[in-house]
């Protein structure tokens, strides 16, 4: 092959504007060459398709719980038992939740609360944002159907810190709960602050809890994202795209689960390319109080951190439920697991009605000397709602059966769990 610079020079000569006219040309089919090039390039680039993959952890029923109990902890009699609290289950309108129309004891609704006429007692705490359910599934259908831009989040980024309260600590929760619906975040912060001072009173407190889950309802199961919220992010579908792949490639901290339920999606397969989403970035911890018969999530860390979910829970019987710092155990969350009974022998398997684990399970090992030495504890739902609120379990943490399907898909291996 013969190279151009090797080529035998012609012995025609050519003007000069011959030979000007021929090098723009040759300078024009250059240049329309390297923009067609950079164009195809950009178009590989920008329509590559990642291989679509199966969603993971969704078919394991046959996992077993050999003993995840501690047989140590034996008792028969059910010590310190409380009035039942309502139990809280999530918004309506959102995939998994079981509220009905009137089976909460209390209201969410703002005004009601800051009146004192909504929580104002210790108990019950109202369900998980009933008061925004209309707003919810308009918001949810709008999401799905791909007509939401979204406004970026701000994950990582600290919630903006309300000014120090006028008033003493009563004063002060009456001002936070009266800006739920104007300023949730601030509203969130505010009362976390409360909460965590102790200086709120008994009543105090479980009203406090009940605008924390009112404001839950408005942002963090909403596929609404508020700005400031260091939880929620807009994010836009790519060709190949699956939930679990969103999750893992983002470093959510959460199971993929969670971007299905709070955006409102029938199905784990639908979404589609271009289409926007909200995201929740964690990692989420959770705090377990013993004398509430609360099971607390947080997100943040240290003096950022807020409160984003409170809920009853169920504890062992004879005060069976160690406290300390613990975590979730590598490789111990599971779906309807099976279940052998440590004390009589007794086994369920993962479809049986009456398997006393429930439908999830997230085993914990200790973090510290004096937690190390517990084990075989977790976190599992029940078949016994009457048993939230009370001493019954073998020493292991309860929640309702909705409501730790959304435990399971916020706290994972690198959360923490304080039980005190």
């Amino acid at each position: 092959m013969t190279l151009p610079s090797q080529s035998p020079r012609s012995s025609s000569p050519l003007s000069s504007g011959a030979r000007n006219a021929k090098g723009m040309r040759s300078l024009f089919v250059a240049v329309a060459a390297l923009g067609l090039g950079g164009a195809a390039a950009g178009w590989f680039l920008t329509h590559r398709s990642e291989s679509p993959e199966p969603l993971a952890g969704s078919t394991n029923t046959a996992d077993t719980i050999a003993d995840p109990l501690n047989a140590s902890a034996a008792g028969t009699t059910a010590a310190g038992n409380v009035a039942d609290e309502s139990v809280g289950m999530l918004p309506a309108g959102v995939p998994g939740s079981t509220l009905a129309a009137g089976n909460a004891a209390g209201t969410n609704d703002a005004a009601a609360i800051a009146a004192g006429t909504g929580t104002a007692t210790a108990q019950p705490v109202p369900p998980l944002g009933t008061a925004t359910t209309a707003s919810t599934a308009a918001a949810t259908g709008a999401l799905a159907a791909g007509s939401t831009a979204g406004i970026a989040g701000t994950p990582g980024t600290a919630p903006t810190t309300p000014a120090a309260g006028i008033g003493d600590p009563a004063q002060r929760l009456q001002q936070a709960v009266a800006m739920v619906d104007g300023d949730p975040v601030r509203a969130r912060a505010e009362l976390t602050r409360l909460l965590d001072s102790g200086a709120l009173g008994a009543a105090e407190r479980m009203r406090a809890y009940g605008a924390i889950n009112a404001i839950a309802g408005k942002v963090l199961f909403s596929p609404r994202i508020v700005p400031g919220d260091i939880v929620g992010q807009s994010y836009m579908v790519k060709k190949g795209d699956s939930l679990e792949r969103i999750a893992r490639r983002e470093k959510l901290g959460v199971d993929w689960r969670f971007i299905q339920r709070i955006n409102g999606l029938a199905t784990p397969t639908a979404i589609r390319p271009d289409q926007r989403l909200k995201l929740a970035y964690g990692p989420f911890d959770a705090e377990v109080i013993k004398a509430e018969f609360r099971f607390n999530v947080y997100a943040g860390t240290g003096s950022d951190r807020v409160m984003v979910a409170s809920l009853p829970c169920g504890l062992g019987e004879n005060d069976g439920t160690p406290t300390g710092t613990f975590r979730v155990r590598k490789g111990s969350k599971l779906v309807d697991p099976a279940w052998v009974n440590p004390r009589t022998g007794e086994k369920f398997a993962s479809n049986d009605p009456k398997n006393p684990i429930g439908e999830r399970w997230i085993g914990l090992e200790g973090t510290t000397p004096d937690t190390a030495k517990f084990t075989g504890y977790g976190i599992h739902g029940t078949v016994d709602p009457q048993s939230i609120g009370k001493q019954t379990s073998m020493g292991c943490v309860r929640l309702t059966d909705s409501e730790v399907q959304v435990v399971y898909e916020l706290i994972g291996e690198q959360s923490t769990v304080v039980i005190k």
